[in-house]
């Protein structure tokens, strides 16, 4: 497994939407992670359940082991399925 260290550098609450919105900076060690290991983290971080996470964005920085992503996080399923489906069209 790859070594994850994850520094959040936004927080926010989405009244509107009805959920958590978060920017982070992603440091690793050897390849970038799977998108599954960094929703565990971010899960375990904010002690929600990953399948209320959706990681938005994920960009890596050129020649260094970084990334720079966006993730939300929903309060249950149903505000989840609306909301993800609203920002998809």
């Amino acid at each position: 497994m790859t070594t994850i260290d994850i520094n959040f550098t936004k927080y926010e609450e989405n009244e509107d939407m009805n959920r958590k919105e978060i920017e982070f900076t992603l440091n690793f060690e050897g390849a970038i992670p799977a998108r599954k290991d960094i929703l565990d983290e971010i899960s375990l971080c904010y002690g929600a359940p990953h399948e209320l996470v959706a990681l938005d964005r994920l960009r890596t920085v050129k020649g260094k082991k970084q990334a720079n992503g966006k993730a939300r996080i929903y309060p249950d399923p149903q505000t989840m399925k609306q909301n993800e489906k609203k920002s998809r069209k």
